[in-house]
């Protein structure tokens, strides 16, 4: 008799036949805090996906669950919410939280308790280096913030003011946008950081003012986004509003209403016309009816059915095993969002589209 566990929740094997019973996984996910206007998103895709495997009759027949833990939207919660996960409730894989702060804050955790750990939209560059723990669906800011500045050189702007929520992900981004932009012959007017989850941005939007720039690059979040954009255009502040995969949401239009108006960005971009994403939007279409598909929400619905087919595959609930099942999945996986494939950092590969805001609704930029 064999015993097999996959977190907390004990699955047991005789001579090679399972009695049904549950697989657990964790999820620190933003359900408060200042990244819930995203987190909820999150949520749901990723409940849609296990939905979806367990009417396919789950992992091996055994049900898998989710157990969600508020991070509250910050590094400190973050790290509570995975230690809780890993000491308490045991489990052997992790969804990490948004937010690449966060992320940054506790894969070293994952790390070194040998816990896998797999995100679904933090972009910073240096989560290439958190270890061999470590996965992301999502592509690295090396690919969207080269992206932003061939987008910008595209548009003819030799000049650009460069202003960023200050945190790893934000500088992170603008590093790479900036050695790629320079590298080009382009010339950074003045770089500007911006707090995260500020109410004001006046002070920044004067600096702005002084270059008298024709276009402005504001990698930052939406909450963020909106208001610069809003207080900008309220102090007659006229330019091309430049900005990222992060604000390209329906709710920066809500926040942000006139004053989006224009805005170009990139995103990490995937065909609609896959047999792949047909599915995931015929299942979201069906689940939430009426409600559009959230900022990242293909990913999330990505990460856990390949996660499922990893541990679906792996030999056993150990860490070793479960990361050598999820690097063999991932090989030629298609989902939602393209290829899966994981490099020797667990990092995947992408291509990037432009976005606008037109007649108020964000369209693909032509």
């Amino acid at each position: 008799m064999k015993k097999f566990i996959f977190g907390s929740i004990g699955i047991l094997f005789l001579l090679g036949t399972a009695v049904a019973g549950e697989i657990s996984v964790g999820a620190v996910t933003p359900l408060t805090g200042k990244l819930a206007v995203y987190g909820e998103g999150f949520q749901q895709a990723m409940l849609l996906a296990a939905d979806e495997i367990n009417a396919a009759g789950g992992i091996k027949g055994n049900t898998l669950k989710i157990l969600f833990e508020d991070n509250n939207s910050t590094s400190k919660g973050s790290v509570s919410a995975i230690r809780k996960l890993i000491t308490i409730d045991k489990l052997p894989l992790i969804f990490g939280p948004a937010a690449s702060s966060n992320f940054l804050a506790v894969c070293p955790i994952a790390q070194n308790n040998k816990t896998v750990l797999v995100g679904a939209e933090s972009a910073a560059a240096a989560i290439t280096k958190c270890g061999s723990y470590v996965f992301r669906v999502f592509p690295s800011d090396l690919l969207q913030g080269i992206g932003v500045a061939e987008l910008t050189q595209s548009l003819g702007y030799k000049e650009v003011v460069l202003t960023y929520v200050n945190n790893d992900w934000g500088v992170g981004l603008a590093e790479v946008f900036k050695e790629k932009f320079e590298e080009s012959g382009g010339k950074i007017l003045e770089e500007l950081p911006h707090g995260e989850g500020k109410a004001d941005y006046r002070s920044e939007i004067l600096k702005m003012r002084r270059h008298n720039p024709k276009a402005v690059v504001n990698l930052t979040y939406i909450k963020e986004g909106a208001t610069i954009l809003k207080q900008a255009y309220e102090t007659g502040l006229k330019v091309q509003w430049l900005m990222g995969s992060a604000s390209k949401s329906p709710k920066l239009v809500q926040l942000a209403g006139k004053s989006a108006e224009g805005v170009i960005g990139t995103y990490p971009t995937f065909s609609q016309d896959t047999p792949q994403y047909k599915a995931f939007k015929a299942a979201w279409d069906k689940k939430y009816p009426g409600k559009k598909i959230p900022v990242f929400g293909e990913y999330n619905y990505d990460m856990v059915k390949l996660t499922a087919l990893a541990l679906g595959e792996a030999a056993s609930d150990s860490p070793d095993d479960i990361r050598e099942a999820l690097m063999k999945a991932g090989k030629g996986y298609m989902g939602a969002t393209g290829d899966k494939t994981f490099d020797e950092n667990g990092d995947v590969g992408a291509s990037y589209g432009r976005w606008t805001v037109k007649n108020g609704a964000i369209t693909d930029y032509k």
